[in-house]
Parts: C-alpha cells; structure tokens; sequence
C-alpha cells in the first residue's frame, strides 16, 4: 500500500499499463497561446482548413510478397525479428497465428455441426493488405500529435508535456497541461478505444465534484464514426476535429528488421520473397506490362485500376479500399474482423479501418488529371455512395475493375462500334464483333434486355399502374410496338484544361412506334392490323405513363448501375480521346489501335446467347395474365418493345469557373484529398489514386542534395580557388610594395 501511494504522485502507472514513449515537444517563441482560443477552451478558435501531416510505416516493403512456405514460416517462429513490427518475420508470426485461429474455430465446428460454420480463411494477398497498414499505427499517431502540437504551439517552455500520467484513471493522456487542466486525447483515426473510454468516464466521476475540474477533449483529424460520437456523448467528453491529411512518406519501403531488400537475410536463411527489381515491392510499384491475368475471364489485381501498360500504380486509396473490399459479404465481414484484430495488436485498436461505408454498386468514375508527375501519368478518383458504418462495403474489385476496363475499351476502339442492337428482325446486327468481346459490350446488352423486363414490370396489369395503363389503351387488341433504345443524356463537367470533374452522367431513353416482321406473342407480328389513330392514341399514353418510369429506372435503379459505370468511364475516355488530337497525354498511345487483349471480358458470355434470351422473351411474353369477367378471358400479351443501347455519340454542358466554383465549391478539395484518403461531399465517398510513367521511388523522390552532385564540387571549388589565387596576388604586390622592401 506504501508503494502504491508513493507511485501515484510521481506519474508511475498502475499494473498492466506500460509506459508510453513520450513525443518530444519543442519550445516556441512568444507568448503561451490563449487557453480560451485552445480546443475545449470557451471560445476556440476555427480548425482552419485541412493540413498535411506525413508519417511512415515499416511494412510498406512488404506489399506484394509472395505467399510464403511453411519452411519460412517455421524459421521466422525462431527468430527474433518475430517481435518487430514490420518485418518479414513479424509478419509471418502474425499470418500463423491467424491460420491458428481459423483452423481451432473450424475444428470447434466440428465438434459442434449443428453451430455456425465459421468463415472462409482470407488469401494470403488480402490478409497481407490488413496487416500492412497496421504496423504503421503507432507512427501515424505520433505524427498526428507532432502535428497538432506545431499547429496549436503546444510547446514545453508554456507548460505542454505528452504522456502525462493520471494516476486517478490509472491513464495516459497524450497532451496535457497540468496549470491549464487540460488533457487531450489525440486520435488519428476515427474511432475511440473502449478501454480508454471506461477510464475516461472514472476520470470524469472524480473530477465532477471539484471547484475547477480538469477538462478532458479528443482530438480528431476528421469527423469521428458515428458510434465514436455516440459513446462520446453518453460519456460527456467533448471532442474537436481539426482538418488534418495523412500522408505516407515511404510508399516503397525499407525493412527495419534488417533483412535485405530481396528478402534474403543477412545471416543466411531466405525468408522468400522477390528479387530487388523494378517488379517487386522494394522497386516501388506495380511492374510495367500492363494489367496482370488479363484476357478473358483474367483475375486483374486493385493495381491496375486505370493503368496504361506502361504505368505504375502509387499506393492510394482508390486501389487499396478496392482491394479491402471483400468480393462478398461474408469476406467482407471477415476483412473487418482481422483488421480489428491487427489493429488491436499494433496497440491501437483506435486505428482499425473502417471497411464499411462504402456502397461500391454506385462507384463510378467522376475526376481524371492528366499530369506530369516526373513522367506521364494520370490522377483519378472514383465517387460512391456512402453507407452506414455498420453495414459492409463489397464488391469494389469487380466495380472498378468494370469502370477500368470499360475506360481503356472506349479508348482503343473507335466510337462507331459502341452501340448494340436487340432487334428480332435483324440477329446479324447485334454487336461490333471487338466489342462484344468485352464487358462494355456485355454490360449495353444486358442492359437492353433489361430494359424490357422493366416495361414488363411497370405495365403488369395486376399493378395499379399497369391496369391504369392498359384501360387507357385504345384498340379491339390494345397493341403498343415500338422501338426503344437508350443514348447519352448531355453530361456536365468542369473542364479546366488539365482536369475532368464529371459532375453528372444521366442516360436518355427515346422511343418511337415501328412494326416488325418476327413473329411475337401469340404469332402476330407486332400491330400491324391496328388502325392508326389506335396506334398514335397508344404510343401517347405510353410515352406519358411507361416511357418516364423506364427513364427513371435506367438513371436510379440498381438493375441499370453497370450501365451508368460504363457510361461515366466513356465521358472520362471521350476527354482523353479529344485531348490527345492536340497533345500527348498519358493514354495517346492507346487511342484507336484497336486492341482490347488487354481489356477482354471477364466474364464468360456471347452477344449471341444474351440475343436468344430477347427473342424468347420476346416471343414467349414476360407475363401472360388472364382475367375471367362476364364478357370471357382477356389476355394482356400485346406490347412488344426492342430497341438498342447507342453510346457512339456523347453531349456535355461545360461548366464555367465560376459556376463550378458556386455550385460545387469543396469538389476540388475533395478530389484532391481522395488521392491520400477517402474524403466526402456531403453524402458520398471519393477514393482516389494515381499512375504515373516511372517506378515510385523516382517519381516521388524528394530532390537530390546539391552535395550528391559530382559538379557540385566542380563548382563550389571555382570561386574559392579564385578567391585564394586573388588573395595570394594582393597579397604578393602588397609585400612587394612595402617600404622595408623598397629599401633593400
């Protein structure tokens, strides 16, 4: 008990808590800054806009390792780099503990078969991505607190320390001033940290009763999560968020356990891994060459997301939360589970990604920069919807992977050859034969064969729009035939010479009444036989009551989303297209070669099959309804609709500085910050990212110092020879003139 009362007045911790290492504070020139104008304080003073901060993470040489083997598994068990974060051995150490798990939860199971079967073990790829970015928690919120500290001159001569110890809550605060009784809980993600919290709110009990209470704020870079700001009200702890980016400062990476670039460690034993080359993780990117397991049906990674075949992809959100993803909900659930984990692990359990929120049906590709970034490359960003927290974000992999491939097909083949035709008259007219080799083409016929289900569905006669529909109809047969097809809306973008924003890409549905021969329903062919006032009569209640349904439909429902994906990517390539008749950009080299290898579908399909499905809907009906009254059945079999998809030929309105500036003032930010981390404008996400023509590591160099320069010397010894050879002269003629030597 002695002990214990000696320990708590000097700051020790109490048992199970080790003591942080504290972040060093520099001192500050002038006056303390007004506690009042200090986060917490009565009057704070506004955030400002958002600013940089930088960090590293020592497992940023790790990204794409090859799977290990169970040799190299068992060596780094051994080995005492097993305990260093970031290394080759560290990781492993963590991949066979999660296997562990995953095997005791699966025989559990077993012992067990009528419990939940537990999910899938994840690939070894995307368990890795997990791992990575967790090992540079403990950095990022060291940087975060540096940070606010140069920020909010926080310095030590005006009484600020970091990892002041509160013996009362047996806690740690991350910055404190005891005169001012502030503390500030710093966090650099956007969660809190359960155990913290609860020694948060003892903190709070004790301090309620006093004269002066000791005032306890968390400091975020951004919004916190929703269930952050919940638990943080219930516990009556005030919070400020002030605007801060992260960025990663060593996306090529160096190991700190010191095993050798390759992989090879120093003392011997090959823990595997790539050569040092241009194509692996050391050379910083992904290998030139163009997308990998490309072709049909090919596995394409996150990596080649919008790039050219002689691009690097840079590390950035877009490819990485792509990659998170999870393909299905039940990966996606178990991507979350092992980030929470790892991020428990790393000692910041705050951190943990949030692999929710994004709804990645919506993404679509909405900016594009053509830069020169020490070598051709590109800047984009994709706009999603956002989703609550809690619910999983999957299927980004194939999303993006459709918006790119669609981007570089609109690319190499030339506009006429973006249209599709479902006609039962015309079965040699359905698709450009490169076209229909890929998922563009796919995705314009499915959406053309969908486009008739969904005049089915909005003219059923057992809904009350469909039988409004059909009592307005005209005719013994009350027949409707026409042709319709779905074409570019005008787009409307910002334009401002080196960047696209595509702020909105809506689809038009037109129509017009035609007569076909192919039989339909019930053997006729189409209303041939209904007299013309008949047809006009039901042409318009179809365009007034159905047509705007169907165009509703094409522009929101999810049926149509692949649909407006690929559209977004062909305003984006159409930009690229016209830029490059005047100048070189990142992508003329691919303009109108013709070769969609590279892109093929990924999917397994034929124009012909997805035909075959029209003409049997077409033939057959997607509803027959039959209706016993007094006057005998009535069948409702007569409407037949074809059309087509025709994206040959797009319109834009271009907005004005001006208006853009007006109508969307925080879009430029927010692209731009999407290529550091996901940010938002109002309810959507943005992920960026970036390509570029060079490997990383001499794209994002810092400028070499004028010392590691050969001419360097050349030059500096110029002047001071001349300086020397000058001096010694005066110097010669002066000694020369003297009046001792004069008298000699």
């Amino acid at each position: 008990m002695t002990l214990a009362a000696l320990c708590g007045p000097f700051g020790w911790p109490g048992s199970g808590l080790a003591a942080p290492k504290p972040v060093p504070l520099p001192s500050f020139d002038g006056p303390a800054p007004d506690p009042n104008a200090l986060p917490g304080g009565s009057r704070p003073a506004p955030p400002g806009p958002r600013q940089p901060y930088e960090y590293e993470n020592p497992a940023e040489w790790l990204r794409n390792r090859p799977q290990p083997q169970r040799h190299e598994v068992a060596a780094a068990m051994l080995s005492p780099k097993a305990k260093v974060p970031g290394t080759w051995e560290h990781c492993l150490k963590r991949w066979q503990d999660y296997q562990l798990k995953k095997a005791a939860e699966l025989s559990k199971h077993h012992r067990n078969p009528g419990s939940k079967r537990p999910s899938r073990v994840l690939p070894w790829d995307k368990w890795l991505r997990q791992y990575i970015p967790n090992q540079g928690n403990d950095n990022q919120g060291k940087a975060f607190v540096k940070h606010l500290v140069e920020r909010l001159k926080l310095g030590a001569n005006h009484g600020w320390q970091t990892e002041l110890h509160v013996p009362e809550a047996n806690r740690y605060y991350d910055l404190a001033n005891v005169e001012l009784g502030l503390l500030y809980e710093v966090k650099s993600g956007r969660g809190i940290d359960a155990g913290e919290l609860a020694r948060d709110k003892a903190l709070l009990e004790i301090e309620r009763g006093k004269p002066n209470p000791r005032q306890l704020v968390y400091l975020f870079p951004d919004q916190p999560s929703k269930k952050a700001k919940k638990l943080l009200k219930e516990a009556g702890i005030s919070y400020a968020v002030l605007p801060a980016q992260k960025r990663l400062i060593n996306p090529g990476g160096t190991d700190p356990g010191g095993t050798a670039p390759g992989g090879a460690d120093p003392g011997g034993a090959d823990p595997g891994g790539a050569d040092p080359d241009d194509s692996g993780p050391n050379g910083g990117g992904t290998p030139k060459g163009g997308p990998q397991g490309g072709g049909p049906r090919g596995g394409a990674s996150a990596d080649d997301t919008l790039r050219a075949p002689d691009q690097y992809q840079a590390p950035a959100p877009a490819p990485a939360e792509i990659a998170d993803s999870g393909d299905t909900p039940e990966e996606a659930a178990e991507l979350r589970q092992v980030n929470q984990q790892l991020a428990a692990d790393s000692g910041h359990p705050d951190l943990a990604q949030d692999l929710g929120g994004v709804d990645f049906s919506t993404l679509e590709l909405r900016y594009v920069s053509d830069t020169y970034h020490n070598g051709s490359g590109v800047q984009y960003a994709f706009k999603a919807d956002a989703l609550p927290a809690d619910e999983q974000s999957f299927g980004g992999r194939r999303a993006a992977q459709l918006a790119s491939d669609s981007f570089f097909v609109w690319l190499e083949l030339p506009p006429s050859a973006f249209t599709v035709n479902l006609n039962p008259d015309e079965p040699n007219r359905i698709i450009d034969e490169k076209f229909g080799q890929t998922d563009a083409g796919r995705v314009l016929l499915e959406a053309d064969l969908a486009m008739k289900k969904s005049v089915a569905k909005f003219i059923h006669p057992d809904t009350p729009g469909g039988k409004k529909y059909w009592d307005s109809l005209w005719g013994e047969t009350k027949c409707v035939s026409m042709r319709q097809w779905i074409v570019p809306d005008t787009a409307t973008v910002r334009d401002n010479g080196n960047e696209l924003y595509i702020l909105d890409a809506p689809l038009l549905v037109k129509m017009e009444s035609e007569v076909i021969e192919t039989p339909g329903v019930g053997g006729d062919t189409g209303c041939g036989q209904q007299d013309e006032a008949s047809t006009q009569h039901n042409e318009s209640v179809y365009r007034t009551t159905i047509l705007p349904q169907i165009q509703k439909a094409v522009n929101h429902a999810p049926e149509y989303a692949d649909l407006r994906r690929v559209y977004a990517s062909r305003v984006a390539a159409e930009w690229f297209r016209k830029r490059s008749a005047g100048k070189h950009t990142a992508y003329s080299d691919l303009i109108g070669k013709g070769d969609i290898s590279r892109w093929a579908s990924r999917e397994k399909w034929t124009p012909r099959e997805v035909f075959d499905r029209y003409v049997q809907s077409y033939k057959n009906g997607e509803f027959k309804v039959k209706h016993t009254t007094t006057e005998g059945n009535v069948v409702y079999t007569r409407t037949y609709v074809y059309g087509g998809v025709d994206f040959s030929q797009i319109d834009q309105n271009r907005l004005s500085a001006t208006k853009f500036a007006k109508d969307h003032p925080a879009l430029t930010a927010t692209a731009r910050n999407a290529l550091h981390e996901p940010s938002g404008e109002g309810r959507d996400v943005w992920l960026g990212g970036q390509t570029t023509a060079v490997p990383l590591a001499e794209a994002f160099a810092g400028p070499d110092p004028a010392t590691s320069k050969p001419l360097f010397y050349v030059l500096g010894a110029v002047p001071l020879t001349a300086w020397l050879v000058t001096g010694g002269m005066l110097l010669w003629r002066r000694r020369a003139n003297s009046p001792a030597r004069a008298g000699r």
